[in-house]
């Protein structure tokens, strides 16, 4: 399908994992594309305030070893946005995105995989 161009070095977007092949890269990245194009209003993780009771039925710990930056609930789910500290070749993009059901905390997160450049219809604060 490739909406995005998947530069081996400098990709638009790419799967997660990077070297997926298959029908589960189409379906991530149609993912993607469907939540890109919503206007999707992020809140920063506030690690000097971090919710005892944690955010989604994870703690800190989950948090900050998953480099999760931003939060969103939209349309009967919860969005994590990932900000890496280390990205471009032979690293990642800077951002990846996942998603799962609202509630259902056993649930698997959905990957929809990793991006440089953040959607224009999402307003994501200090993302400069």
């Amino acid at each position: 399908m490739s909406i995005y161009r998947r530069d081996e070095v400098d990709p638009e977007w790419e799967p997660i994992p990077w070297d997926a092949k298959g029908p589960q890269v189409d379906e991530q990245e149609r993912g993607f594309h469907t939540r890109a194009l919503k206007p999707l209003v992020w809140t920063k993780v506030d690690w000097n305030n971090f919710p005892h009771e944690g955010i989604f039925g994870h703690d800190r710990d989950w948090f900050t070893n998953n480099d999760i930056a931003y939060v969103a609930t939209v349309e009967g789910e919860d969005l994590v946005l990932i900000r890496r500290d280390w990205f471009g070749f032979p690293d990642p993009p800077q951002w990846a995105l996942a998603s799962r059901p609202v509630g259902n905390e056993q649930s698997k997160w959905a990957m929809w995989g990793s991006f440089p450049i953040l959607p224009a219809a999402w307003s994501v604060p200090d993302a400069v």
